[in-house]
């Protein structure tokens, strides 16, 4: 050795200026994989959102529809208005 000692606690200069970028690239990963998973979870439940919001659309056109046949039938209608006067 050359006289001077390597302390285990105190890195040298060369190890600091390499840690200091390398410990920020690992900290921008770990950031983008923990925004990527978020913006996952964001968008399967919009695309839930979306599919219950289609599923209800479907169901309140057939209740219209359902409701349009009786009417067109002169029968009363479901939710107990008076039918509709034929002719």
């Amino acid at each position: 050795m050359d006289g001077t000692t390597d302390s285990i606690l105190m890195p040298n200069a060369y190890d600091l200026v390499w840690s200091i970028p390398l410990l920020l690239g690992v900290a921008l990963v770990a950031l983008a994989a923990v925004a990527l998973v978020a913006l996952v979870r964001v968008a399967l439940a919009c695309t839930r959102a979306l599919a219950a919001t289609a599923a209800l659309d479907e169901a309140r056109i057939e209740l219209v529809r359902e409701r349009t046949a009786r009417l067109r039938a002169g029968l009363a209608d479901a939710a107990g208005g008076p039918p509709d006067p034929v002719g």
